[in-house]
């Protein structure tokens, strides 16, 4: 199931956690040592290798930062394609406040209120998507996960629940709830809308849907 951390996933998890409380600071604390004992005439004869050892820390402060920039930028922009073409006045069109993206932009949740629809998108590499879209019927349950994560439970064998983290979970879910009880007219299928629209933008975009 996609939605079970898998022994690679957790591996990076580690390893940018220890990156960014471990790693971080000896790169620049070594990059700092570095440049300042270049610049100490009574290191001057090993100025040349200080300063390559400083260029070295600095290098590896700066990479994975620039990457995880890129990174970050592409994942946005891949969301706002996919979306331009999802969102519709009549089917899909959500309030600002009612749309969530986890902090690396690797997954988006967005509910409409007045339309009765939810979707949600989350990016697992270049190639490989999933996106679902919901009216108020066709889904099982929802509940919140601490104060910050929203599961959702969902009528598909392989992906029986989809998870979001992000700090305004908590208010998407008490939403939800109330939109539960509300009785919306749809003009069309909305699931359908959102797979038709979905199929076109793999072909355009190069990503292939994981089955379902």
């Amino acid at each position: 199931m996609r939605n079970k951390k898998t022994i690679g996933g957790a591996l990076i998890v580690l390893t940018l956690f220890f990156y960014v409380w471990a790693g971080i600071p000896f790169f620049l604390f070594a990059s700092v040592m570095s440049y300042w004992i270049a610049n100490d005439p009574l290191y001057s004869v090993v100025r040349d290798e200080n300063i390559l050892y400083a260029n070295l820390s600095l290098a590896a402060l700066i990479i994975p930062l620039l990457w995880c920039v890129i990174s970050y930028i592409n994942k946005r922009c891949r969301l706002a394609k996919i979306l331009s073409v999802i969102k519709s006045d009549e089917s899909y069109d959500p309030a600002p406040e009612n749309e969530i993206r986890e902090m690396h932009s690797s997954a988006y949740f967005g509910i409409d209120t007045k339309r009765g629809t939810m979707l949600y998108i989350r990016l697992f590499n270049k190639k490989e998507i999933d996106i679902f879209g919901f009216n108020i019927n066709n889904w099982r349950h929802c509940e919140l996960t601490g104060t910050n994560k929203l599961r959702f439970y969902i009528n598909s064998t392989e992906v029986p629940f989809i998870d979001i983290q992000h700090r305004r979970a908590w208010l998407l879910y008490e939403k939800i709830c109330v939109m539960r009880n509300q009785q919306y007219h749809y003009p069309y299928h909305f699931p359908g809308y959102v797979e038709h629209n979905t199929q076109r933008l793999s072909e355009k975009m190069g990503f292939k849907m994981l089955p379902c």
